[in-house]
């Protein structure tokens, strides 16, 4: 077989080495990322067991539910990880599992929606370290259509949201007032909130804030600032969102 060089061969010391197919290859690949994540599933779930802190237990429920595909395992360590170590992401996620239930390929359902509990999820976690919750529960609440309409409900979610610094939630806490939900309508009451959020580069705080300079509602009219806030809007709009809420971005904290 002298002589041959084809692209899946290479020929040494008179004889063709076969190089792998690409099946073969991605086949050994896939092989390689199952034994790295079953190991380090091992790893992870001796590390939630023995600390029991909130960090390594949501992590542990993620590599579950997105590597491992064991949905209905990861769910039920989300659920442990929101009620024994207070960890807000895993309330969070808990409750997005449940807002839109989960479904196999095969058909069978391991998470049935039930959104009246993902709302008591957003709810526990807002109420803890991840004010990013606080949005979802607010908007269920204001909607009232997949749970009983609550107006001050959904403003008080916002108001501890924007307290933690959660640029949506001061975002919506500010739309709630210009409209009047859970709080009298106020557009004064909304120019802080939306100035404090285009102060850290949110996009849509300041389009808004502009337009409010534009109408002269709840500020005195100002075109030069409206240009100025729309100017900004366009800016931040293309830029990498800035890390809010606090520095630990899964919201889990160690016990």
């Amino acid at each position: 077989s002298s002589g041959i060089n084809a692209e899946y061969g290479v020929e040494a010391e008179g004889f063709v080495r076969v190089s792998p197919s690409k099946e073969d290859a991605d086949a050994k690949f896939a092989k390689v990322q199952r034994d790295y994540y079953a190991a380090m599933l091992i790893e992870m779930k001796e590390d939630c067991e023995t600390y029991r802190k909130a960090t390594e237990c949501h992590e542990y429920a993620k590599l579950l539910i997105e590597q491992m595909h064991q949905i209905k395992e990861g769910f039920a360590q989300y659920v442990k990880n929101c009620h024994e170590y207070a960890a807000g992401a895993s309330c969070h996620n808990a409750g997005n599992l449940l807002l839109r239930g989960a479904r196999l390929p095969d058909g069978t359902i391991p998470i049935p929606r039930d959104v009246e509990r993902a709302a008591e999820f957003y709810g526990r976690a807002c109420t803890t370290n991840y004010p990013r919750s606080c949005v979802p529960i607010a908007r269920l609440l204001q909607l009232g259509k997949l749970v009983e309409k609550d107006y001050k409900k959904a403003f008080e979610y916002l108001k501890v949201g924007c307290q933690k610094n959660n640029n949506e939630s001061c975002f919506a806490l500010a739309n709630a007032h210009m409209q009047g939900m859970g709080t009298e309508k106020s557009y004064g009451a909304a120019v802080p909130l939306l100035e404090q959020g285009c102060s850290r580069g949110h996009a849509r705080s300041c389009h808004n804030l502009g337009v409010l300079y534009y109408h002269g509602y709840g500020v005195k009219r100002n075109l030069d600032k409206f240009k100025e806030f729309n100017e900004r809007a366009k800016i931040f709009r293309f830029q990498k969102k800035p890390d809010e809420a606090s520095s630990n971005p899964t919201g889990a904290t160690a016990h």
